[in-house]
């Protein structure tokens, strides 16, 4: 291939770069390096040689739909990485990944997990709230909120109204809020691990806010209103006025009915059958199967990928090198369709020193620009490597022009029109890669990788505890807290019957309490304890009664005070 004038030489960049020999399946760069795979850049037919970045630089693609951005980068990347022994978590919307190199990667010692999203019965299972649990319990309270409150942002703020954020912001606090209970409560009340999951979640919700009472009377508030990490973040919900409160649930609700309408995700997401933490210690791929054809479970790819992401960060810091054992490449195909990760310029930044690389997959610059706002130019430029296949994007297209230098004649080295027919069949595309001027280069299509055929590996149906579901009874020893025993009516000033002298005999007469024998003393006092119960049940009720008449009454002084207002304005 003849690169045009002011484009680098494919000898330089040959020169500069290590490579996969595809017919013996070794790599060029393996003195004195600690990993050699890396993402493809160009590909040399007549060696059969596949040029790689071996080093610890993150890498974009851009390519419009059926550019071969998946076939001449992704695949053939995971393929390489492979034989490196390098961990990958590959986002994989259509599950074509899976299909196509999760078998061999077993062949080749790795561990796999399915996380499928597109099917929840079969695959592994990831429960988001297992590792902020885990510090939780053991005391690490601050990692546990930081952890909690990228779940609620990720699920809550991902994406968020432009025009009134109010109701995004304050359903991610009551998120924030109620996990934090279901965690002091399954702590507090001996649960299992098993029962600290998303449908409890959900259970505790309802609960706190769909009970006769107002949520501030009830039992329940008080025991959480006792953390207040807890009651800081749930009470703008709590003591909102009625409506406010219904519009916070309803945008909560809406944003968790992803998980409300598919039990088999529920059961998921109930159990953890894998660490986390091997990702970074030994060779692991982990796919996240999502459907294409609908984007409503792309929040729980995003939100695994930030979580992974801090757990093994977190991990790494705890190592004489603050870096990971095995390095781990984040290979997220369709990035720009996932809902915005929190703190991706932070993250992107700080990867490097840590040995984790990412390859950002996009249709557009202007989706990602849409996504990420502002932050997309931190994303962009944190991306060493840029390989463009072809877009009708017109900004990206005279951003590429300009980056590729002109002549002396003051004429684009490659002009908007050319890099809008790079042939496909030779599959040619723009590489910007490191310092090295642009060049035109021809990329490798996975079935041109030389395997005569794959293995498929099936979809296993691993064993699942059943999701454990709490009522959220609270013990009698913190209910004492808040309700003490009481012998008789707790709402009057005294009991004129407690205490009497005597009980009533067949006979007539009369004779001191203790004198009864014991079987007319446990029938009078489960008879007394019957009567105080059904007291206790009138008081409430007549209570309740009133308040709601007093709200009523307000809503009709308000409403009078309104209709009072436009008749003066007649």
């Amino acid at each position: 291939m003849v690169n045009p004038p002011g484009f680098e030489n494919l000898d330089k960049i040959r020169k500069t770069y290590p490579y996969f020999d595809l017919a013996s399946r070794t790599f060029s760069q393996t003195r004195g390096a600690r990993y050699c795979g890396g993402i493809p850049l160009l590909y040399d037919a007549e060696t059969r040689r596949l040029y790689i970045d071996a080093s610890d630089t993150h890498s974009l693609v851009y390519g419009s739909t059926g550019s071969l951005k998946t076939r001449t980068v992704v695949s053939p990347g995971i393929k390489v990485l492979g034989y490196a022994g390098e961990s990958m978590v590959i986002n994989d919307p259509k599950g074509e990944l899976f299909a196509r190199h999760a078998g061999d990667l077993k062949k080749q010692g790795y561990t796999i997990v399915d996380v499928n999203f597109r099917n929840p019965s079969v695959g592994n299972s990831w429960n988001p709230l297992y590792i902020p649990y885990q510090f939780y319990i053991q005391g690490n309270l601050d990692k546990s909120a930081e952890f909690v409150n990228d779940i609620a942002n990720n699920l809550m703020l991902s994406d968020r109204s432009t025009d009134d954020p109010f109701w995004d912001f304050s359903a991610s606090d009551l998120l924030y809020g109620l996990i934090q209970l279901l965690f002091r409560y399954c702590k507090e009340h001996h649960a299992s691990l098993n029962a600290v999951n998303i449908g409890n979640l959900l259970t505790l919700r309802r609960l706190l806010f769909s009970g006769r009472q107002q949520p501030q009377n009830t039992l329940l508030w008080k025991y959480a209103s006792e953390d207040e990490l807890v009651a800081a973040s749930l009470s703008g919900s709590v003591y909102a006025p009625k409506d406010t409160m219904n519009s916070i649930l309803s945008v909560f609700d809406q944003k968790m009915r992803s998980f409300t309408i598919q039990p088999t995700l529920l059961d998921m997401l109930a159990n953890n059958d894998f660490d986390i933490a091997d990702i970074g210690k030994a060779k692991t791929a982990v796919f996240l199967i999502t459907p294409d054809e609908k984007t409503s479970y792309h929040r729980l790819v995003s939100m695994f990928v930030k979580e992974s992401y801090e757990y093994l960060i977190y991990l790494a810091t705890q190592t004489p090198d603050n870096k990971v054992e095995n390095r781990i490449n984040y290979i997220l195909d369709e990035f720009s369709s996932l809902p915005q990760i929190a703190d991706m310029p932070s993250m992107i930044s700080a990867a490097r020193s840590r040995d984790i690389r990412f390859l950002l997959v996009v249709q557009s610059q202007s989706s990602l620009k849409q996504r990420y706002s502002n932050e997309a130019e931190t994303i962009i430029s944190n991306c060493t490597n840029w390989i463009f296949f072809t877009s009708r994007e017109l900004s990206l297209l005279k951003e590429l022009s300009e980056l590729c230098g002109t002549q002396k004649n003051q004429q684009p080295n490659i002009t908007i029109y050319d890099l809008q027919h790079f042939s496909k069949e030779r599959r040619e595309a723009l590489l910007l890669a490191g310092r090295l001027k642009p060049a035109k280069v021809s990329m490798l299509d996975i079935d041109k990788f030389g395997d005569r055929s794959y293995t498929l590996l099936e979809h296993e149906r691993h064993e699942r505890q059943p999701r454990e579901k709490l009522s959220f009874e609270l013990r009698e020893d913190v209910k004492n807290r808040y309700v003490p025993p009481q012998q008789g009516d707790p709402f009057a000033e005294g009991n004129p019957f407690q205490g009497r002298p005597a009980v009533p005999r067949p006979s007539g007469g009369y004779q001191p309490r203790e004198a009864a024998g014991p079987q007319a003393a446990s029938r009078q006092a489960s008879a007394s304890r019957s009567e105080e119960m059904d007291a206790l049940i009138r008081r409430i009720d007549q209570r309740i009664a009133v308040l709601e008449k007093e709200e009523a009454e307000e809503r009709a002084r308000q409403a009078s005070g309104c209709a009072a207002g436009a008749k003066e304005g007649e």
